[in-house]
């Protein structure tokens, strides 16, 4: 009886222990997921805060840029100006005032904490305006026979200049948005773009004002000006066009449609006209500035129309991601609250199958598997079938250490075979049928990455007579001292093998022959300028003669003849005078 309460109150506790074994990692997991949907949340969150600065500065660049039509028929009317007239640019200076105090706004905490440098850079531009509309002020009061054109477009370039303000205040927010959301390219950059084409329009419309003004004929200047802001207005009208081309439903919307037929339609060709009138009258065009706004600037009412409708469309797909990660977290918890549900019925399923000593044979089981030291086995603590299972463990355990034992010394003969099998025993450096080897394997995979091969032989001049003089045991250190050389002088990717008694050879891919040829130079010059001392003391020193052969990718048929070909040119250099560089390259025929 006391055994099996015993065994009741163990399996109890390592149900329990099971329990939070599966419910720690669902904790975990949980955790994470909230995490990742918090850090979702909130960079929605500073998407839609950036696109509010975006979407209010655009509207802040629009009304500043609407003002100059009231400002230029104001400065193009005749002298006392009308009251009407200076009560519309009122009008239109309270909106763009409206406009900058929102986005100031946008920036000021709590909405904004961490961007007093912006707010203090959109406060710069408002004092640039007021001054700008002071000058405009200055010149409306003037008499009409001081209003010359240089004055007037002194005026309007002091307006104009804000825009390109404006639109670098929120580059910053652009790229929030643009890095946020995946369908900020195809919405937000039309936006942009007829935001730009919005000022541009603006732009050129303004410079009718200085002639209309004076009552006068277009300059040469403004001529050219306006060819400017026409280019431009083309540009931007292709622009809008390519990134239109993968979203058919808004180039067919009646927006577009409008703005295409309003602006690049009614609006340019009423352009051409007054400035065809211009360019013919002596006293200029026909109308005044403010007839020349009362009809040009509500056509470009169709680039706003479709500005806001690209808006829109953004800030409708950014409020769906945001519900999107809103409800993906909620279906995340409820998974996770099922999925916990499921596991602590199953838990209670099994509770009387988790056992100890099954759970320690599993551990034992993987750990001698994966080769990490395994646990002590208990055998003989455990009754039956149980302590037969751990004998048999015991024995598997022991059996597995020994193999591992076998399995390592067997891999280290092999690499020591491997190693003594490729290696030149005095040297240290590949022998020659290591050598051959990685040559044909070289050949057979350069695919023409590097466009020179280069096989480089060598040998020691006058060898036989330093065995002769020095004895050979000094010859073995000369070939030590050559062989030293060659590990300080070429690359870890050249090949360096010892083929012969005094013989070396070197391949290597170079950018050209000439690098090849400057390789062994600086190997020759390094051979000429060592020493070595002899078994009784004196020192002498060492020369090589050298046969470069380089063959080029498109003569990779006859690569094959390297070796050839670098003896020949070893045999030219030790005919003509020794420690020199003998270089050749190869055919297509193989010489």
């Amino acid at each position: 009886m006391l055994r099996s309460r015993f065994s009741i109150k163990s399996l109890e506790r390592y149900f329990l222990i099971l329990a939070a074994g599966v419910l720690l990692p669902m904790s975990v997991l949980t955790a994470i997921l909230l995490i990742q949907s918090r850090a979702a949340f909130l960079a929605t969150a500073d998407a839609l805060r950036a696109f509010n600065v975006v979407r209010a500065t655009v509207t802040a660049m629009e009304m500043v840029s609407a003002e100059r039509g009231p400002m230029n028929a104001a400065l193009g009317a005749s002298r006392p100006v009308a009251p009407r007239l200076l009560d519309t640019l009122q009008a239109a200076r309270e909106r763009s005032d409206r406009c900058i105090a929102e986005l100031l706004a946008l920036y000021r905490a709590p909405l904004s904490p961490d961007s007093a440098k912006e707010f203090t850079n959109i406060q710069r531009i408002r004092y640039a305006l007021l001054h700008a509309r002071a000058q405009a002020d200055a010149l409306i009061a003037a008499p009409r026979a001081e209003v010359s054109g240089e004055r007037v477009l002194a005026v309007l370039d002091g307006m104009v200049a804000l825009i390109p303000e404006l639109r670098m205040a929120m580059a910053d927010s652009v790229g929030v948005v643009m890095r946020t959301e995946l369908d900020a390219p195809p919405l937000l950059t039309p936006a942009l773009l007829a935001t730009e084409l919005r000022e541009q329009a603006g732009l050129l419309g303004s410079t009718f004002t200085p002639a209309l003004a004076g009552q006068r004929r277009l300059t040469e200047a403004e001529q050219f000006r306006m060819e400017r802001v026409l280019g431009r207005i083309a540009q931007l009208r292709d622009l809008l066009e390519a990134q239109l081309a993968t979203r058919p439903d808004l180039r067919a919307s009646l927006v577009y449609a409008d703005m295409r037929t309003r602006y690049f339609g009614a609006a340019l060709r009423y352009l051409e006209q007054v400035r065809h009138s211009a360019a013919l009258r002596p006293q200029g065009a026909a109308v005044t500035t403010a007839e020349l706004a009362a009809e040009y600037v509500p056509l470009m009412q169709s680039i706003t129309q479709f500005r806001d409708l690209m808006l829109d469309e953004m800030q409708q797909s950014m409020r769906q991601h945001r519900a999107e990660s809103i409800r993906l977290l909620a279906i995340t918890l409820v998974a996770a609250a099922a999925l916990a549900a499921a596991l602590m019925l199953a838990l209670r399923q099994f509770r009387r199958r988790v056992i100890r000593p099954f759970v320690q044979a599993t551990r034992i089981i993987g750990a001698i598997a994966e080769g990490a030291p395994a646990a002590d086995i208990p055998v003989g603590k455990y009754r039956g079938e149980v302590d037969s299972m751990f004998a048999a463990l015991s024995v598997l355990k022991d059996n597995a250490a020994a193999r591992r034992r076998v399995e390592r010394e067997r891999d280290r003969l092999i690499v020591d075979l491997a190693v003594m099998a490729e290696t030149d025993f005095l040297t240290g450096l590949l022998n020659r049928r290591a050598f051959e080897s990685r040559f044909e394997r070289t050949l057979a995979q350069w695919d023409g990455a590097q466009d020179m091969l280069a096989f480089i032989l060598f040998d020691i001049d006058d060898f036989k007579a330093i065995n002769d003089t020095y004895g050979h045991a000094s010859g073995d250190q000369a070939l030590k001292a050559v062989a030293d050389l060659c590990r300080q002088t070429w690359r870890h990717s050249d090949v360096v093998a010892r083929v012969g008694g005094e013989e070396f050879a070197v391949l290597c891919h170079t950018a050209n022959a000439a690098q090849a040829v400057e390789m062994a130079e600086r190997m020759r010059l390094r051979i000429a300028q060592a020493s070595v001392r002899a078994e009784g003391g004196a020192v002498f020193a060492l020369t090589a003669s050298f046969g470069v052969a380089c063959v080029a990718w498109r003569h990779a048929a006859a690569a094959s003849t390297l070796f050839r070909r670098a003896d020949e040119l070893l045999y030219r250099a030790k005919t003509g005078g020794k420690n020199r560089v003998v270089a050749g390259d190869i055919g297509a025929d193989g010489h």
